[in-house]
């Protein structure tokens, strides 16, 4: 049976991908540009986007979506934009009657145990550590706290709180943006090293969300006829 699998990530430098019986064709997720309170921002092209779907009307089609959450801090215009472009997809994607699956980024990537580098599991480690040392010395502090009487000195020990707890999240933040760049780059080195032909599409920095619909479709491929049935029950 020819299987159709299109994989998608779906940020505004995302991809989609899709595997024809085996045969990989990725583009760039199709953007263009308006004008949100008088800023120049992208959005989908959605005419471009059904224009590539339509290819695929009448045909069995596994159509898998990474699903899209908003991001702590996230502001209202950019998580509404988010939601309504993530919307578009989805809704195209039933208009063509395929079968949707969403799937969450985590459950995908335990498919390629290569997007796990050493970088990346000593650095959560360190994230880890260091939030277990947080919650010692926040917890010292604390204590020492309930003990003072002077007004000075309990706003000190306050303000000593304050900055531990600031330049703690600023550090393991800094770390949690490493691991998501080590990430994003084993992606693309993973996507290059699996279609050699075709390496020269993930080499920019801006392409792992590329890279990612490419790996986002094969673990569909590999798990295909589970998928198709879990999606008819």
């Amino acid at each position: 049976m020819n299987t159709i699998v299109i994989g998608i990530d779906p940020g505004l430098t995302g991809g989609i991908s899709i595997l024809d019986d085996g045969a990989l064709s990725v583009y760039k997720m199709p953007v263009r540009p308006i004008v949100v309170n008088k800023k120049k921002k992208n959005t989908y092209d959605m005419v471009e986007i059904i224009k590539l779907f339509s290819s695929y009307r009448s045909k069995q089609v596994l159509f898998i979506i990474e699903k899209q959450n908003v991001r702590p801090k996230e502001g209202g215009v950019s998580a509404m934009t988010i939601g309504k472009n993530y919307g578009q997809l989805l809704g195209a994607a039933f208009a063509f009657c395929f079968d949707v699956v969403e799937i969450a980024s985590q459950k995908w990537k335990k498919h390629f145990p290569e997007l796990i580098s050493k970088g990346i599991i000593d650095k959560k480690e360190e994230i880890k550590k260091l939030k277990s040392l947080l919650k010692e010395e926040l917890g010292k502090l604390e204590e020492i706290g309930k003990t003072l009487k002077d007004k000075k000195a309990k706003k000190l020990n306050k303000e000593q709180i304050k900055i531990l707890s600031k330049e703690s999240i600023k550090e393991t933040d800094k770390l949690a943006r490493q691991v998501k760049a080590e990430a994003k780059t084993n992606a693309r080195e993973l996507a290059a090293k699996l279609y050699p032909k075709i390496a020269d599409r993930f080499e920019k920095k801006n392409t792992d969300g590329v890279a990612e619909s490419v790996l986002i479709a094969l673990y569909a491929n590999a798990n295909y006829d589970k998928m198709i049935q879990d999606n008819e029950k």
